[in-house]
């Protein structure tokens, strides 16, 4: 689990171009399929635990009948290992041949995204008793990788490779005669590390899945709810289960499967954000992971700065060859400022003293990037540069990171540098909760200086992005001072971050419920009434689950929980519709009216972190239990 996984179709199969076994950032297979001398249908697949999935197939009805049934209980571990059970339901002996299909070509996960590498690959094959083993080990890189297919129970197996240009396929095929009745197992192990016993690897890993789901759920409860929401929250807790990384400094969430298998920064401190309530563990292995891979040079090609905080690590071969810059990359504006905010809250929720005394140099740090580094419009809001054209590199830096994140209602973009509406309240918060922090550390005149400079980013905010005629915050700012008046979810993230006066919270939060916004489901990331509204794009009209639970705790902040709980219940509701309790990264923003169902987006994350979390972040909302400010600092 982690970043190590399997993707298949829904009926387990390996039918679409993204499919196969992947491992750290590299999809080590990219056909992984069984078969037996007739054809398979399947009947069933059912996920019991985060890690463990069991397929059921079976050859098709004959006079009312079926002859075989196979059973694959699958496990993810730090490999993939099966448990292949094939069953003789006929009256009579069966010979048949159990056949694995296996290909491999290394790729990249940039590459199964779709760019293109011209890379030549040879791939090597080691032939052995029980299976075989692909390796790649180019000689002009510092890079190699591995994958070992093994079988047990199995008298002999008889092994067929294809090697050509870039790419290797080759089956394993083991003839079985099963008597009327009889049922065999055959362990088969799928291993990053050398061949391995499948048996035995099997048994570990069935083991160590099984234990993992015990201790995660004795250990980290869900909290108290109602009843409509325990299917719902029970696969947020399992999906958080799923997409943990373990790290020397903690475990941290992976952004998710299968495009972000890996530590980010924004999506990884929101994610530990929203989940405090089930595991403070995850926020402090979060800020210990950042706060190690903080940055402390300038590159620009990896737009890493002193004092950021990344916004992506990779360790696939290109990320070694330097052909992205993600080793790691800084390209974001807000994940510096959301550190401070995670630090403090972690701190504030579990009292841990050592665990400040230990993250505040770190925070420093980030705030000092605050002042010192990071780049400012000519009024001085909090900003980046849509400049950026390596490879890798991001055009937006929010959290709207797609190219047409942020545009004009027509469609039309901004230019220079632009100043997001949300990442001003996260730098008032981060400078608020930064002062809290300080005055802790016994830093009383830094409190007292980063007190001044929250308030000066609240004014600035309200003078800048307030649209009178709208009664709402435009989306952003560009470098002369121009607003962005798009209407879109991104203040609704000031309301999370409190840098909304009082007086203006109302018409925020009814805004963010009109019609033009909500579906139903949920909030819009544009409004409907834009001509650039397309409720099937990336960012202009869909719905994110995490964004409306940031704004579910903040409408909360603000006392609206009438508004915080037609969100919440939307986004739960829209997750039964779905059919299997879980909330995708995205879905589209069409009218709740229209469709009966959340209409899916096609390329969407699933299990997603922050999307995963947000349940959990909504219940706090309706609960009452949102976030809190810090407290005011005497000088």
């Amino acid at each position: 689990m982690g970043s190590t996984f399997l993707v298949t179709d829904s009926e387990g199969r390996p039918t679409r171009d993204h499919d196969g076994f992947y491992y750290r950032d590299v999809r080590h297979l990219d056909d992984y399929a069984l078969s037996v001398d007739e054809d398979l249908e399947s009947l069933e697949v059912v996920d019991v635990r985060p890690g463990e999935r069991l397929l059921h197939l079976g050859t098709p009805l004959e006079t009312g009948s079926r002859k075989l049934h196979v059973s694959r209980r699958q496990f993810v571990a730090d490999g993939l290992f099966e448990d292949l059970t094939i069953s003789n339901l006929s009256g009579s002996p069966v010979k048949t041949s159990l056949t694995l299909r296996l290909g491999s070509r290394f790729d990249d996960l940039f590459e199964v995204r779709g760019m293109v590498a011209d890379l030549d690959r040879t791939i090597d094959v080691d032939r052995h008793e029980t299976g075989l083993t692909f390796r790649y080990a180019p000689s002009d890189a510092a890079f190699s990788r591995s994958v070992s297919i093994t079988l047990a129970h199995v008298a002999d197996i008889a092994i067929d490779v294809n090697s050509r240009a870039n790419r290797v396929d080759a089956t394993i095929e083991a003839d079985l005669t099963l008597a009327p009745g009889e049922s065999r197992t055959v362990p088969v192990a799928v291993t990053v590390d050398g061949p391995a016993p499948a048996a035995q690897q099997l048994q570990v890993a069935r083991k160590t899945v099984r234990d993992r789901a015990e201790d995660w759920t004795e250990a980290k409860p869900i909290p108290e709810h109602s009843g409509s929401w325990t299917s719902v929250l029970r696969e947020s807790h399992e999906n958080l289960l799923e997409l943990q990384l373990p790290t020397e400094h903690g475990p941290i969430l992976a952004a998710g499967v299968p495009w972000f298998a890996t530590a980010f920064g924004r999506d990884s401190i929101i994610a530990a954000f929203q989940s405090l309530g089930v595991d403070t563990g995850l926020a402090k292995g979060t800020c210990r992971y950042l706060g190690a891979h903080q940055a402390d040079t300038y590159d620009a090609e990896r737009d890493a700065e002193p004092g950021k905080i990344l916004h992506e690590i990779r360790c696939g071969e290109l990320t070694a060859r330097e052909l992205v810059p993600h080793r790691p990359y800084y390209g974001t504006v807000d994940a510096t400022p959301l550190f401070v905010v995670l630090v403090h809250e972690t701190w504030r929720r579990t009292g841990d003293d050592e665990f400040l005394a230990e993250l505040w140099p770190n925070v420093q740090r980030a705030l000092e990037w605050l002042d010192d580094h990071a780049k400012r419009t000519d009024g001085g809001l909090l900003a980046y540069g849509l400049d950026s054209q390596g490879s890798g590199q991001l055009r937006h830096q929010g959290w709207k990171d797609s190219g047409d994140g942020i545009v004009y209602p027509d469609g039309s973009y901004p230019s220079g540098s632009l100043a997001v509406a949300e990442v001003q309240g996260y730098e008032y918060d981060a400078k608020r909760r930064g002062a809290e922090l300080a005055s802790e550390m016994g830093e009383r005149q830094f409190a007292a200086t980063l007190e001044k400079e929250a308030e000066r980013t609240k004014q600035r905010f309200d003078e800048a992005f307030w649209l009178s005629d709208e009664e709402f915050y435009a989306v952003a700012v560009e470098e002369g001072g121009d607003a962005v008046p798009s209407i879109t979810t991104n203040p609704g993230h000031c309301l999370w971050s409190g840098i909304v006066p009082e007086t203006r919270a109302d018409a925020v939060v009814d805004r963010l419920l009109a019609p033009e916004m909500f579906t139903g489901w949920g909030i819009r990331t544009l409004s409907a009434s834009h001509d650039a509204y397309n409720p099937q794009s990336y960012h202009l009209g869909s719905v994110w689950p995490h964004d409306n639970s940031i704004v579910a705790l903040g409408m909360a902040r603000y006392g609206r929980q009438d508004a915080a709980s037609q969100v919440a219940e939307g986004l739960l509701e829209a997750a039964q519709a779905r059919g299997n309790d879980r909330l995708p990264e995205l879905f589209a923003g069409f009218e709740r009216s229209e469709t009966d169902v959340p209409v899916t987006y096609g390329e969407a994350c699933e299990p997603q972190a922050w999307a995963a979390a947000a349940p959990l972040a909504c219940l706090q909302a309706i609960q009452g239990t949102p976030v809190e400010p810090p407290r005011e600092i005497r000088h």
